[in-house]
């Protein structure tokens, strides 16, 4: 963990020393008065159903060095550590975590998109782990809170920074760019989901965009080329742009793509892809399955190249790469075929799921099992409708669906001829799938992450299948 002195603290937070203490220097960062270290800072964070304020006496008994708090605390007499007031306890955790990084001239990837940067930053991460140490983000700990947590992890050993950066409005971005000082940014794509909040896929492409705003004119950028929304967005950044593509290149297009995809073809659970660009013509194995996931694989390959990776370097480094929990994870289990993608679900990403799908050699049928997509707003139902109808067109042979807006699922399947199946429960939904799947059949499994379809995942691997 870093280390600080109180000084560096209170200039970096513009705080105010209310007891000095008697600790020459922190030795770490807390957030948690349960994992607190003795001679970390405490950051008293204050969220909707918490207030850290609460347990700062808990952290002085721990050993905490220092308390950063936003209003007066009741600490044990005897304790020898030093208080700090700040107007907003998030913000000084961000400005400390902003000053730690400015200690350090590596470079830092920034990700966003509305789907696919969590996998895109695994990828990353593996690519330049062939060849420098990273900090990565770990799980999608994307926020306000967890990029500084990553942040924090930055030491003299670290020679690349990979962060994920999630959004719930417009700003947000931008504040986490601040933080982060990226000088790598890289957008995958622009969907529906956020609609509730911001409106418009015009407005959500504006505060992803926030991050390529944010880059230095030494920076660059990484786009998607084949994403309407993504390609305008090099025209607001004065550095240089990359864009990836799973087109061939268009001699009259405005975006040539640096890398493209030449072919691809699924091999049990991994894609075998040839790309061609700015590097040469290459061929590479990708551990994950779909067109997707190459697409997030070409941003992580331009992301290395760039950094002076070589070719077999990035190559090498991809096959390090992890499958994402809950993320197109194939499993074999009493002669089924689970695919689990239930991490979470929008339109785009259920069609994609949905390819790697009917893209399976398995002899039996293909069964969709779907929950809500969540945070679409006006366009709920018709995106619903649309899904359903998708089904078909993707070979599937039956339709069980969970959740109020899936009814609209259901209604476009069958109307496409699926046996289309709704449940308001899914215990419902499981009592009658486990009699309906045989030996053979493959079986996906989606849904937003307020959906847990994941139980059913469960479900299915405990059930005994009569053997």
């Amino acid at each position: 963990m870093p280390k600080f002195t109180l000084e560096e603290i209170i200039k970096a937070t513009n705080g105010r020393l209310l007891t000095a203490g008697s600790h020459p220097q922190i030795t770490g960062v807390s957030i948690d008065s349960r994992s607190l270290v003795p001679g970390d800072v405490f950051f008293a964070l204050k969220g909707p159903n918490f207030d850290g304020h609460d347990f700062a006496a808990a952290a002085a008994e721990k050993g905490a060095a220092a308390i950063v708090c936003g209003r007066e605390l009741d600490l044990p007499a005897t304790w020898p550590g030093a208080v700090i007031k700040v107007p907003d306890t998030l913000l000084a955790y961000g400005d400390l975590a902003r000053y730690h990084r400015q200690r350090y001239t590596i470079p830092v990837i920034g990700i966003t998109g509305s789907n696919g940067k969590t996998t895109t930053k695994e990828l990353s991460a593996a690519v330049l782990g062939a060849r420098y140490h990273v900090v990565k983000t770990e799980k999608n700990y994307n926020n306000e809170i967890g990029l500084p947590q990553t942040l924090f992890q930055i030491d003299e050993t670290t020679e690349a920074v990979v962060v994920e950066m999630g959004m719930r409005g417009p700003g947000q971005i931008a504040y986490l760019t601040r933080l982060a000082q990226p000088t790598v940014g890289v957008v995958t794509n622009i969907g529906v989901t956020h609609l509730e909040l911001l409106g418009t896929q015009e407005a959500i492409a504006a505060a992803k965009g926030e991050l390529i705003a944010g880059l230095p004119p030494s920076g660059l950028a990484v786009l998607n080329g084949d994403d309407p929304l993504v390609t305008p967005m090099a025209r607001k950044f004065p550095g240089e742009t990359l864009f990836y593509s799973l087109k061939r290149p268009d001699d009259h297009g405005e975006t040539e793509p640096a890398l493209y995809l030449v072919e691809s073809a699924t091999e049990g659970d991994q894609e075998v892809v040839l790309v061609d660009g700015r590097w040469g013509k290459f061929e590479f194995t990708l551990p994950l399955l779909g067109r997707h996931n190459i697409a997030n694989a070409l941003a992580a390959l331009i992301v290395g190249l760039s950094l002076g990776l070589t070719r077999d370097q990035v190559v090498r480094g991809l096959q390090r790469v992890n499958p994402v929990e809950n993320r197109l994870r194939k499993i074999e289990v009493g002669g089924i075929t689970v695919l689990d993608d239930t991490y979470n679900a929008s339109p785009p990403s259920v069609r994609a799921a949905l390819e790697v799908l009917s893209n399976m050699k398995n002899p039996g049928r293909k069964i969709a099992v779907l929950g809500d997509m969540l945070e679409l707003g006006p366009l709920a139902r018709e995106a619903h409708h649309q899904i359903g109808e998708l089904t078909a067109a993707y070979g599937c042979k039956a339709l069980f669906a969970y959740g109020p807006l899936s009814v609209a699922t259901t209604e476009g399947a069958a109307q496409k001829g699926v046996y289309a199946r709704h449940f308001t429960t899914k215990d419902e939904l499981w009592e009658e799938l486990k009699t309906y799947l045989t030996s053979g059949d493959t079986v996906l499994f989606k849904g937003s992450r307020g959906m847990a379809m994941e139980t059913l995942v469960e479900k299915v691997i405990a059930h005994n299948w009569g053997e």
